[in-house]
C-alpha cells in the first residue's frame, strides 16, 4: 500500500499533489515572512543604534557648548593670585561653609593646641583654593580672644584644609574637650577654580 489513507482526498476535489504543493507554498511563505521579519528587526536595531548615537553626539555637543558658555560668561569673582597657576576666569567659584556648633570634631594636637581637618570636597575645586577662616564659638568669648592661630590654615588641597588653634595660657588651652565645650567651630570661605 502507498500509505495514503483510503479516504483520500480529505477535501473533495483537491488532490494529494495539490495539497503537497499548497504545503510547499505555505512553507515558502512562512520562510519569506520570517526573513522579512528578521530584516525588519535588524533594520529597527540599526535605526535605534543610529538614533542613540545621534542623541549622544547632540548631548555631548550641548555639554561642550554649555561649558564654553560658562567659561566665557562674565563672573563677579576675580582671582588675582592663587596657590597654583591661574585657571580660566569663567571657572572661578566661591564656596563657603561651617563645621557647625556641636558637630566639630577637634582633636588634641600636643598639650596646648587642637587641630581640625575640614572637608571642602563638595566645592569641586580642581586647583588648590585660597581659604579664609574664622573660629566661632558659643561659650565665654574670652577664650576666643586668648586663642592663638585662629586663621592659621595649612595643608590645603582641592578637597580639604587643616587649622591648628592654641591658647595663650594654660587656662585657655582648648585641649581635653574644652574647644567643644566652648562651641568652637570653623566658618570658612574658599575661592578657587572648578575647571
Amino acid at each position: 500500500s502507498s500509505g495514503i489513507n483510503a479516504e483520500w482526498p480529505l477535501r473533495p476535489g483537491i488532490s494529494f499533489a495539490d495539497t503537497k504543493a499548497d504545503m510547499r507554498n505555505l512553507k515558502t511563505t512562512v520562510e519569506e515572512e520570517r526573513a522579512n521579519l528578521k530584516t525588519s528587526v535588524e533594520e529597527e536595531r540599526a535605526n535605534l543604534k543610529t538614533s542613540v548615537e545621534e542623541k549622544m553626539t547632540n548631548l555631548m555637543t550641548s555639554v561642550e557648548e554649555d561649558m564654553a558658555d560658562l567659561k566665557a560668561s562674565p563672573r563677579e569673582v576675580m582671582i588675582v593670585s592663587g596657590e597654583e597657576e591661574a585657571g580660566e576666569a569663567g571657572c572661578a567659584r566661591v564656596c563657603s561653609g561651617t563645621t557647625g556648633r556641636g558637630t566639630t570634631n577637634w582633636f588634641d594636637y600636643g598639650s596646648t593646641r587642637v587641630k581640625l581637618s575640614v572637608d571642602i570636597s563638595d566645592c569641586g575645586f580642581v586647583k588648590v583654593p585660597t581659604v579664609t577662616t574664622s573660629v566661632e564659638g558659643t561659650g565665654y568669648e574670652y577664650e576666643l580672644f586668648k586663642a592663638i592661630g585662629l586663621a592659621a590654615v595649612h595643608d590645603t588641597t582641592t578637597t580639604s584644609f587643616s587649622i591648628v588653634v592654641g591658647g595663650s595660657s594654660s587656662s585657655y588651652y582648648p585641649v581635653r574637650g574644652r574647644a567643644a565645650s566652648w562651641g568652637w567651630n570653623v566658618e570658612w570661605i574658599s575661592v578657587g577654580y572648578i575647571c
